[in-house]
């Protein structure tokens, strides 16, 4: 799978996710044990800005070794902060709340090994004009 493609599908994912939260954004938050879906609706708005970062990313030709690196560091970070929201917030979410954290985060973490395994084949010499010769 190219690098464009990695990013491509991590842009949809991620924009769906963000859809998502925004058409249960009226029962969505009971789950997570909110007051209110604001702190949801900020994070569908990241999340969509994300998505926006990835689509200009794929649709560069070639996608950099730093970009790659970048997001697949955001995703990593991404899986990390799951871990510790289930970890302090446990007993406030509801069961269905921890599922769909560990389901986003096992996706998450899919597309941060392909983008990582993807940049790991591009050669950093060939986008600066020095590849041998």
């Amino acid at each position: 799978m190219t690098s464009n493609r990695i990013l491509q599908l991590n842009a949809i994912s991620t924009a769906s996710c963000a859809v998502g939260m925004f058409v249960t954004r009226g029962t969505l938050y009971t789950f997570f044990g909110l007051n209110a879906p604001l702190l949801l609706d900020v994070l569908a708005v990241g999340l969509l800005a994300y998505a926006v970062a990835l689509g200009l990313a794929a649709w560069r030709q070639p996608v950099s070794r730093q970009a790659l690196m970048a997001f697949t560091a955001a995703d990593g970070l991404w899986v990390a902060a799951s871990a510790l929201v289930l970890l302090v917030f446990w007993g406030q979410l509801a069961p269905i709340a921890r599922i769909l954290i560990v389901a986003v985060a096992v996706v998450v973490e899919m597309f941060a090994t392909l983008q990582f395994v993807a940049a790991r084949k591009i050669d950093p010499r060939s986008l600066q004009g020095l590849a041998p010769s």
